[in-house]
């Protein structure tokens, strides 16, 4: 029940039957060269679809544009800044909460966007909105951890988990025969991945945008993480008040 394809009498009669809202969120950034540069919000889309044929909730329309300023070395990435996004998805909250929402859950595709989103959540909380968000990328290969093969880089940019993810979801927007294989470039950021650093440009890092091996990744990896970690989201929400 996406709210943008209803009318207002089914919106009404939707938001009557539910407290629960799924706010998908995305970004528009490099993603190699296999993978749409809108992937972070297809798959929260995706994912926001499928989890509300299972769950009773209301969908908002993909929020498509995140935090992505590190990744400004790729052409063809689009940010925001986390001020903007804050004040954009606080309105959107807002006006759930006026329809009778009480439960808010991002399914957020980006990582960028993890701390805008987690200080709306603690300031809808204490209004009385309970809200959560889910780190789509660095959660779903946890679910299936025996399916990944790559090890530490298996949720590199680009690399397994997310091409497979795709290839599950938005296997159309997959250039199989793009993908290439590339790890980090040595240096301090590698070196020390304990230590936040903002001086190094991510096109330093990587010259594909390519972070681990895409080319382990197939279909039925992702069907196998998106379908446990689907199952994950349910029971979380029946247990979530």
């Amino acid at each position: 029940m996406n709210l943008a394809e209803m009318s207002w009498v089914r919106a009404e009669k939707a938001l009557a039957g539910t407290d629960l809202a799924l706010v998908p969120v995305g970004a528009v950034e490099v993603y190699g060269p296999h993978l749409p540069q809108g992937s972070d919000g297809f798959a929260a889309q995706e994912i926001a679809r499928r989890l509300e044929k299972r769950v009773n909730a209301v969908v908002t329309p993909l929020v498509p544009i995140g935090c992505s300023q590190a990744l400004m070395s790729f052409p063809g990435t689009l940010t925001v800044s986390s001020a903007s996004l804050k004040a954009y998805l606080s309105d959107v909250c807002e006006s759930l909460e006026t329809w009778g929402i009480k439960r808010i859950l991002f399914l957020n595709g980006h990582a960028g966007n993890v701390p805008a989103i987690g200080e709306i959540c603690r300031e809808f909380i204490a209004r009385g909105v309970n809200c959560a968000q889910v780190d789509w990328w660095r959660s779903v290969s946890k679910a299936a951890p025996d399916v990944a093969e790559t090890g530490e880089l298996a949720v590199g940019h680009a690399g397994e988990v997310c091409t497979s993810v795709l290839m599950a979801l938005r296997g159309d927007l997959v250039v199989a025969d793009a993908m290439v294989k590339e790890m980090p470039k040595r240096g301090s950021i590698a070196d020390y991945p304990e230590v936040m650093q903002y001086h190094v440009t991510y096109r330093q890092i990587t010259a594909s945008g390519v972070i681990g091996d895409p080319t382990t990744a197939t279909r039925e990896k992702g069907e196998a993480m998106v379908a446990k970690f689907l199952d994950r989201l349910v029971d979380f929400l029946a247990e979530w008040q």
